[in-house]
């Protein structure tokens, strides 16, 4: 474990994510639930479809940061789990990370470009006038948090190349696993 792995902070916001994944995955069922049953007793429940967007956006949000966190999000790593180890997989591995924490980014900045967007525009959903800031800052929220732990996530992968092939202080066969427990 790395010394920010070890702070306040970490702990914290993975214990953030845990809650908003659980609060928001309750929310999302609750609503659904109460659009079928009220779809099936012919009581107009009006506008649930606004809550529930903005309740899935968290989710998917929350969801995409939790994963980068654990780092068992979508990645492009098909190559490189099949090679051997050794320093070319290294190098790959630091590439796919490099690109991931580039492509996070110019999400993210695209994020704050929509947010800002709907702050000016002063959007709000149609039925209960809800300001669309509100699902859209999910975005910005959980690319921030995303880009935060693949910036983590490819300083250990660099630190790790940097000990192995060009310090040579860690064993070769160690992985990100081992330096993270040290």
């Amino acid at each position: 474990m790395n010394k920010l792995e070890n702070t306040v902070f970490w702990r914290a916001l993975r214990k953030f994510l845990r809650f908003g994944l659980v609060l928001s995955s309750i929310l999302v069922t609750l609503i659904t639930f109460a659009a079928v049953i009220t779809r099936e007793l012919n009581i107009n429940f009006l506008g649930y479809e606004e809550i529930l967007i903005i309740c899935a956006f968290w989710l998917y949000m929350f969801g995409t940061a939790y994963g980068s966190y654990e780092d068992s999000h979508i990645k492009a790593d098909v190559i490189v789990v099949m090679m051997p180890d050794g320093r070319f997989k290294s190098t790959l591995a630091m590439i796919r990370n490099t690109v991931t924490l580039v492509l996070g980014i110019v999400f993210l900045l695209w994020a704050l470009q929509l947010f800002q967007w709907t702050i000016v525009m002063e959007n709000k959903t149609p039925v209960w006038r809800i300001p669309m800031t509100v699902a859209q800052s999910s975005l910005l929220f959980g690319l921030t948090v995303a880009s935060f732990y693949n910036a983590v996530y490819l300083y250990d992968e660099v630190k790790l190349y940097i000990g192995k092939y060009i310090t040579k202080t860690i064993p070769i066969g160690s992985s990100l696993d081992d330096i993270r427990e040290v």
